[in-house]
């Protein structure tokens, strides 16, 4: 059972300095990062690489520097549940988008309620123009029609076409 009071970091560099290892040596003869191996004495758990490679990795430098395997992949265990128990702990704000159906709905309503508009409208533009005379907010008369529509005082006040 590995020493509770160390972590893999802590147990790895204990070793490591116990055989007189640096991380250059330990880099050039298993050809692992020597920044993965600075993360992992410095016990920064998230800059690893997943437990799988991890796990091989710790059994390369075993083999090849005769570490006690069993004893560095029970401080890998240990620790990487002890990190991932912490980070359950932590609450996490969730940032996952809204719903997209609702706006979907609402959009395609919209898209609907503009089509219906404008197929009333040709209709409406599409008829003989009637003869009907209505009178202006203004008391001018003016005659509600396509044709009719450039005539409207309001056409002709905001647009100045007269």
């Amino acid at each position: 059972m590995p020493d509770e009071k160390l972590t893999l970091g802590e147990y790895f560099r204990r070793e490591r300095e116990n055989k007189g290892l640096d991380l250059k040596e330990i880099e050039e003869r298993t050809k692992i990062p020597a920044q993965t191996l600075i993360f992992l004495e410095e016990n920064q758990i998230d800059m690893l690489p997943p437990r799988t490679f991890l796990r091989g990795f710790l059994r390369v430098i075993c083999k090849e520097f005769h570490f006690d395997e069993e004893e560095l992949l029970a401080h890998l265990d240990d620790t990487l549940a002890a990190h991932e128990a912490k980070n359950r702990q932590v609450k996490v704000p969730s940032y996952r988008a809204k719903p997209v159906m609702p706006m979907m709905f609402l959009i395609a309503a919209a898209v609907l309620i503009v089509v219906a508009l404008l197929i009333f409208t040709l209709k409406q533009c599409s008829q003989e123009p009637q003869d009907e005379v209505r009178s202006s907010a203004l008391g001018r008369p003016h005659v509600w029609s396509c044709a009719g529509a450039m005539e409207h005082p309001f056409y002709t006040r905001h647009t100045g076409n007269t």
